[in-house]
């Protein structure tokens, strides 16, 4: 099984007040024209790869929008898993959440089967970098102990992401640079029978022009500029 891990398009942040930390959005925001367009660069190269798994995503919208995208050029469904949504940085989240009504509503391509109990974001903050690694881990062990035949994408935020590969990465043995996660950029596992881990491709933007490279309101160039 081929285990693919994504960040969420460019989100819609002209809400956020100045001067907020645009890495870490406060509220449930879906996608700019840049992320819909970084979605669908995805979702062809994925089609490319001929991708016919499943979908996994964080209920968020900009999230589910992302999934939403890809499914619908790779001819797949998506499934919410809550495991995998934002960081909460604030003592209380500030929005309350799709249901998953509203979900089926505003996307399309979401798995007939899929269910979601509500309210699923996290009540109380806020949650550091381990209190993600705490949700995410186990979620990962799951698929681990009995993985699936048909591959699988994830799509998370940059705190979930950024937990997933960390965990993968460390299962694999893999003590190199394993990149940045941009918007919409992707990493690549295999996962075997067994549930033993192979690092296939750190994380990867070779489908989206550079120019078109973001990590949400910052350019590639900006993030480029700051390491």
């Amino acid at each position: 099984m081929i285990l693919r891990i994504t960040r969420h398009g460019q989100p819609a942040l002209a809400d956020m007040p100045k001067g907020a930390n645009y890495e870490l959005p406060d509220n449930d925001y879906v996608l700019t024209p840049l992320g819909r367009e970084q979605a669908e660069l995805l979702g062809k190269h994925l089609q490319k790869e001929n991708f016919k798994g499943r979908i996994i995503s964080s209920p968020y919208a900009r999230t589910i929008e992302t999934a939403s995208i890809i499914g619908a050029i790779c001819g797949v469904t998506v499934a919410p898993e809550p495991r995998i949504q934002e960081i909460l940085f604030f003592d209380q989240p500030r929005c309350p959440g799709m249901t998953m009504e509203e979900i089926r509503k505003n996307f399309p391509g979401i798995a007939p089967d899929a269910t979601l109990e509500y309210p699923w974001i996290i009540p109380r903050g806020p949650e550091s970098n381990e209190d993600v690694e705490k949700r995410v881990w186990p979620f990962l062990d799951e698929l681990l102990a009995h993985p699936p035949k048909e591959d699988i994408l994830l799509v998370g935020h940059g705190a979930s992401v950024g937990a997933a590969t960390s965990y993968l990465a460390k299962k694999a043995g893999f003590s190199g640079n394993w990149g940045i996660s941009f918007n919409a950029a992707l990493c690549t596992f295999e996962i075997d029978a067994d549930g033993s881990v192979k690092f296939l491709v750190p994380w990867n933007t070779d489908h989206i022009p550079v120019e078109k490279v973001t990590s949400n309101k910052r350019s590639y160039a900006e993030v480029m500029a700051e390491l």
